[in-house]
């Protein structure tokens, strides 16, 4: 599947954008001169979508010309402040003290391209509740929540206490967090307890366990799922960390890690045998959408 290099601007000459008035953008974001021209797809989502294939109706076989490139979405205040507490926080000295159950590491925070991302897709779906299987720091949670509308819900699921406490810290002081639900366990524990009260779900954000992948999206199949809901998978493998005992003694590079590639590689397979979906791959995600109907 391949994306528009420039798209033209959505945006009418007053600033509003049609279909998305609700989306307030982040603070400092050029609101007028920049929406009113032509602008390249890798801007604002809410200014030029370059991934206008879920906003516009496409026929069955219709070619699809043109590229990728990855939106950058201009940090609001408060997930400029999380980016940078992520940062300077020493996750290793964390889990040393066994406050959090992995080895987080500051790279696993969501930057730009993968917060403008998830905004687009967001915003062009339309999606009104949306769910999230695998929170970690809370960036790309707040960053959609900041997109859907005032009267949308964002679930997130995170299996770690000590991260889904350090995000609603910062969620807490966005006019944007009470639309964020928090759910801490396994995303299997949430599918099947507390997410047929909050859903069904417009967009679903997969960026949990690997080999969860596949059965965490058969059983959003089973009623969890809006008509024309999006899926969303993270397609990154794992980072590969070395346990202690192999850092302790100066022996990580004899560590072999299950990265997780041969899962993901595994749902990608079914996904592309699933009728109702179409599959593209890009800026390190999965991104199914139903097909157009003939």
């Amino acid at each position: 599947l391949q994306f528009c290099r420039t798209v033209p601007s959505m945006a009418s000459q007053n600033g509003s954008i049609p279909g998305v008035s609700h989306i307030a953008l982040p603070q400092g974001y050029p609101h007028q001169a920049a929406h009113t021209q032509n602008l390249s797809a890798g801007a604002f989502p809410t200014a030029t979508f370059a991934q206008n294939f879920l906003a516009v109706p496409q026929k069955p076989g219709s070619p699809r010309p043109v590229s990728w490139s990855p939106p950058q979405a201009p940090p609001s205040d408060i997930i400029g402040e999380m980016r940078e507490a992520v940062k300077a926080t020493d996750w290793w000295q964390l889990y040393l003290d066994k406050k959090t159950k992995f080895r987080v590491a500051k790279e696993w925070s969501a930057d730009a391209a993968r917060c403008g991302l998830l905004q687009t897709l967001c915003a062009v779906s339309g999606a009104k509740r949306v769910l999230e299987i695998g929170q970690c720091c809370g960036v790309a949670t707040l960053a959609m929540a900041e997109v859907l509308p005032s009267d949308g819900m964002l679930a997130t699921v995170e299996i770690d206490p000590f991260l889904a406490d350090f995000a609603k810290q910062f969620w807490a002081r966005s006019v944007h967090g009470t639309k964020i639900h928090s759910f801490i366990g396994t995303g299997m524990e949430y599918l099947k307890g507390q997410a047929p009260h909050d859903g069904p779900f417009d967009l679903v954000v997969i960026d949990a366990d690997k080999d969860g992948i596949w059965e965490y999206y058969c059983k959003l199949k089973q009623g969890l799922l809006t008509p024309k809901a999006v899926v969303v998978v993270d397609t990154t493998p794992h980072k590969g960390q070395p346990p202690d005992r192999y850092v302790r003694f100066g022996a990580e590079h004899k560590w072999q890690s299950n990265s997780g590639q041969d899962a993901i590689e595994d749902a990608l397979k079914h996904f592309q045998n699933e009728d109702s979906v179409s599959v593209a791959n890009f800026g390190g995600v999965a991104v199914l959408y139903p097909k157009p109907q003939a």
